[in-house]
């Protein structure tokens, strides 16, 4: 995060719940459900390499039933599988372990997407050699079994250069077939790019443009630093109405809102405003303030697996999976 979003982006992001506050206290929740059954989950690199992150421990076979029962449970269908951080030449350090395919036979109605990151600090997205390096991998990703992949590139600015044309090299390169998911900061205030924090707020006319080619987009409706309930549920409820409508807009695409289940980034959210219970509030109060429901809208994605304890797997059973006892 950049220091001026530390000092404009929570006033931003609050003017935006202000602007809906009105409408919001107009349409309070009610209880009727939007789950379709195809949410997502960020599942760790343990899954893709059969080892512990931290200790390097041998993960067995034994983990995969109670996982297995957790995904039908909260009716999972896409599972971002963190296969690693892209490096210079667009490759990465890992390959998939036996455990990978295990987990991809045990549960054939998931749709497994490889969770791939870079940090843009580091690696040069515009560099045309790098877009090719990542197009090569995905590849090869394609061969270990994974049914597309889900770029989570950070910090990806408003009108990033060369964003664009990898998703069209991708596209060329894996084909139709190939699923193309996208992690993407908040849509901008009144749809104006916002000069400084960019990598925060991005442009409808980029949205659009990324969705014209992407199969999915998955919203991080998180890390807003937002301290009182009532706005970050409006902040959310603001920013699926807007990308529902986008994700419409193109032919093939389906839009998720990611949802926190986590507590380890007080700098930049506080866990008891940013929850599984205040997110799924904001997504149920836009899709109702939409009437019918929309094609494109498939359902919400949880951070991440590894932090999400059973309280807040009830949480999502009470609030988004069963609205009815809310």
């Amino acid at each position: 995060m950049t220091g001026n979003w530390k000092v404009w982006g929570p006033l931003l992001v609050a003017l935006a719940a202000i602007c809906g506050a009105v409408v919001w206290l107009r349409h309070p929740i009610g209880d009727t459900g939007f789950d379709t059954g195809s949410n997502g989950l960020w599942l760790g690199h343990r899954w893709y390499t059969g080892r512990e992150v931290r200790t390097g421990e041998p993960v067995g076979s034994e983990a995969i039933p109670p996982l297995i029962a957790r995904l039908r449970a909260a009716r999972i269908r896409y599972v971002f599988v963190h296969v690693g951080p892209a490096r210079l030449e667009g490759d990465i350090e890992d390959s998939a372990a036996p455990l990978f395919g295990e987990l991809r036979a045990s549960y054939p109605e998931g749709v497994f997407l490889a969770w791939l990151g870079a940090r843009l600090d580091r690696v040069a997205l515009d560099r045309e050699d790098w877009r090719s390096g990542i197009a090569t991998q995905n590849e090869k990703l394609r061969a270990e079994g994974f049914d597309g992949v889900h770029f989570n590139l950070e910090p990806l600015r408003d009108a990033e250069p060369g964003y664009l044309e990898l998703l069209a090299l991708v596209r060329s390169r894996m084909g139709d077939d190939w699923i193309i998911s996208q992690a993407t900061p908040r849509s901008a205030l009144f749809d104006i790019p916002v000069v400084g924090i960019s990598e925060n707020f991005w442009s409808g006319g980029f949205y659009r443009a990324t969705m014209d080619i992407a199969n999915q987009t998955v919203l991080m409706a998180y890390n807003t630093n937002l301290r009182w309930e009532p706005l970050y549920v409006t902040f959310v409820r603001d920013q699926t109405r807007r990308l529902v409508q986008w994700a419409c807009m193109a032919k093939h695409h389906q839009l998720l809102i990611g949802i926190p289940a986590y507590q380890d980034i007080p700098d930049h959210h506080s866990s008891r405003v940013e929850n599984i219970r205040n997110a799924t509030h904001g997504v149920r109060a836009a899709l109702e303030s939409l009437g019918d429901r929309p094609r494109c809208f498939d359902g919400v994605a949880i951070y991440a697996n590894w932090v999400t304890d059973d309280s807040e797997w009830s949480d999502f059973e009470t609030h988004w999976l069963n609205p009815a006892a809310d």
